[in-house]
């Protein structure tokens, strides 16, 4: 006979014996014995686990706490540095006006003057309106819908004194959109653009449409291509992009079709 998973403590075997006919002696032998209790099953065992555990249990947290606290500050530097990009490609995106712009109306200024000296004073009155505007909104990451296109009509003027006929813009912005915003100098550039990468000819004229349909301020140009295109750096949209992925949930949208090159801005 065997017994097991007995408890440890101390016990006592009793022996007595019986004879051929079953009849037990009155005799007996005691055998005192000790069981010793396995270590795993001692209280101070148990205590020493269960404050492992604990402290396991304790040590994950931290560690998982430390981690969380690693990638959220990871995260909050990452959108710091793309806020920051997003800003820095910004700021080039309203200063990308300056050389382009500033070259071509004093060359026209220039040629004013010799001809026209009335229209001279009226296009140099624009061009300080534009540069005005430019440096009250410097500071600013978003404007009314008015008053960008108040802005665009005015640089809008001043490229009619250049390309007279050659040149058809339309704004049709419903004044429910006034109030709605947009980042500032987006309708200059992507005018710009425009002229900048189409033939224009009295002819053959570059017509642009700005209007707004399911919340998206659009510019829509006919396509003349130049062939060549000595200032492109092909960055200005994808910057604009850039931009409008901080300012807005909703992605600026390029389309190249057959007949015309569309962008829809996203409004605020």
């Amino acid at each position: 006979m065997s017994y097991t998973n007995i408890p440890g403590g101390h016990y006592t075997f009793i022996v007595k014996a019986t004879d051929h006919k079953g009849n037990w002696e009155s005799n007996e032998v005691r055998i005192p014995f000790f069981i010793q209790t396995p270590f795993y099953k001692k209280w101070w065992f148990i205590v020493l686990l269960l404050m492992i555990s604990v402290y396991g249990l304790y040590s994950l947290y931290l560690n998982r706490l430390k981690r969380h606290r690693q990638i959220l500050g990871l995260e909050t530097k990452a959108q710091a540095l793309e806020k920051e990009k997003t800003q820095v490609m910004y700021e080039n995106l309203k200063q990308h006006l300056n050389p382009h712009f500033l070259f071509n109306s004093l060359t026209s200024l220039s040629s004013l003057i010799r001809v026209d000296q009335k229209m001279a004073v009226e296009f140099l009155d624009n061009m300080s309106k534009i540069y005005r505007y430019i440096l009250q909104s410097k500071d600013n990451e978003l404007v009314h819908v008015k008053d960008e296109i108040k802005f665009v009509a005015t640089f809008i003027r001043l490229q009619k004194m250049r390309f007279n006929e050659g040149l058809q813009v339309n704004i049709n912005v419903p004044e429910q959109y006034d109030h709605r915003k947009i980042a500032p100098v987006t309708l200059q550039n992507l005018i710009e653009n425009a002229i900048k990468h189409n033939v224009i000819d009295e002819e053959a004229p570059l017509q642009i449409n700005i209007y707004v349909e399911n919340n998206f301020l659009i510019v829509k140009n006919n396509l003349q291509r130049k062939k060549f295109v000595e200032t492109s750096n092909k960055q200005g949209l994808d910057n604009l992009r850039s931009l409008y992925k901080y300012l807005s949930d909703k992605p600026v949208i390029i389309q190249e079709k057959e007949q015309c090159f569309i962008v829809k801005i996203p409004l605020i």
